[in-house]
């Protein structure tokens, strides 16, 4: 029994010596001393300034466009839904059916669709950071404003302002949206 185990430990031996030999190793080169990394450069003031601006429009043009859609749906004069707008600006069939759907509770067009919308930007834009949410939420009450006095606005529009405030103070007060809408 005893050659069998000396056996078994040669050959063990061997398959180590060989494992060893295929390895690689480091060898440093003597020719180039220099190092090849170097540190990141950081933004300056203006820099982040202009990139902060650049976010704060980001936001502002979203807002815009979303309820500019929003408001060319539901601007008939007598406070109506103007069914037609609202067709042409989807691009779909002009039946007051399918009209109403969209911007009714389920629909695209409808506060919960937009109000996800603008806020799944402002967290792109931030990244998650809450401390953040007050810059968006300014970019976004100027989004509101270009688009029209707020008390002058349809009711869809006005909806969902208060919709994307109760949002943003969910964010501000938690740090983030977990359990929004669980209340």
């Amino acid at each position: 029994m005893a050659n069998v185990q000396n056996t078994v430990s040669k050959e063990q031996k061997t398959e180590q010596t060989q494992k060893t030999v295929n390895t690689d190793t480091f060898v440093k080169s003597e020719q180039n001393n220099e190092v090849a990394y170097e540190a990141p450069k950081r933004l300056t003031a203006e820099q982040i300034d202009a990139l902060k601006s650049n976010v704060q429009q980001s936001m502002q043009n979203l807002v815009k466009q979303m309820l500019g859609k929003q408001y060319e749906i539901a601007k008939k004069p007598d406070g109506g839904i103007d069914y037609n707008s609202l067709a042409k600006a989807l691009g779909m069939g002009t039946t007051p059916e399918t009209a109403a759907q969209a911007i009714s509770e389920d629909g695209a067009w409808g506060v919960k669709a937009v109000a996800d919308r603008i806020m799944n930007m402002a967290m792109a834009l931030s990244k998650g950071d809450s401390k953040m949410a007050g810059e968006l939420r300014e970019a976004v009450k100027k989004g509101f404003a270009q688009v029209g006095s707020l008390d002058k606005l349809p009711a869809v529009c006005q909806d969902t302002y208060k919709e994307i405030m109760n949002r943003f103070d969910h964010w501000e007060k938690n740090g983030s949206m977990d359990g929004y809408g669980e209340q």
